[in-house]
């Protein structure tokens, strides 16, 4: 019976796609502002984990599955037999299961930690944001120099990495000296509220990726309920 079978797909596409299309959507109006937007770097990693959640999750899941022995069963079983599976193999899924949960919230909490001094710019252009940086450091009283990506200022303080044709910039912070990089993101938010922006043509791409992702939930939605249908 390869209805169950097709049921898991449709469930993966709605757990997969729906927080997708929500990160996508969110995305492309960040990127439709009229001014550009600094996100703390923590918390722009934070999106795109959430944005990537039911991958994570559900896909893993899935891989996990694979290991099994008794994948048949999820390509032919009915749900009687999965449910026997379960029960018979209930410790090593449990163990697999809970492994797999601490090396992806390790994973996670490893990034948020490397880029907890960082900040990343959208709608902003490169060159006007290297700009924006140098009269930043004038008014800190700290001249600072480019070599490649990385700036400095006597010592290495940070680095730069732009995404021209996504009007993104992210910088990230390699000194030890904490208080300059709240002085500098806190004077350069105030600098970029005032920057006007153009238009990103990555905002129209994320949006129809948005409502791409958003269409195939409603189809896996859809075929899942009528799946269920044909189950009762």
């Amino acid at each position: 019976m390869i209805v169950p079978f097709i049921l898991v797909i449709c469930f993966a596409g709605v757990v997969c796609f729906i927080p997708l299309a929500l990160y996508l959507l969110w995305l492309s109006q960040v990127t439709r502002r009229e001014r550009p937007t600094p996100i703390a770097g923590a918390w722009d990693f934070t999106g795109v984990a959430i944005g990537l959640s039911g991958f994570i999750m559900f896909g893993g899941v899935m891989v996990l599955s694979l290991l099994q022995s008794n994948v048949r069963f999820w390509m032919r079983g009915n749900f009687e037999q999965l449910r026997a599976v379960w029960i018979q193999e209930k410790v090593t899924w449990s163990l697999l299961v809970f492994f797999y949960l601490m090396v992806v919230l390790s994973g996670i909490g490893l990034a948020l930690l490397a880029r907890r001094r960082s900040l990343v710019v959208y709608n902003v252009e490169p060159a006007v944001f290297e700009v924006l940086v140098t009269e930043v450091f004038e008014q800190l009283g700290r001249p600072i120099e480019r070599r490649g990506n990385l700036w400095l200022s006597e010592a290495p303080l940070f680095e730069l990495d732009a995404f021209e044709g996504g009007h993104t910039v992210t910088l990230r912070w390699v000194s030890n000296d904490q208080r300059l990089f709240e002085d500098t993101t806190r004077l350069l938010r105030t600098a970029l509220a005032t920057q006007p922006s153009d238009e990103n043509p990555v905002s129209r791409w994320l949006m129809s990726a948005a409502i791409g992702s958003g269409t195939v939930v409603l189809c896996c939605f859809g075929l899942l309920l009528y799946g269920l249908s044909l189950l009762r």
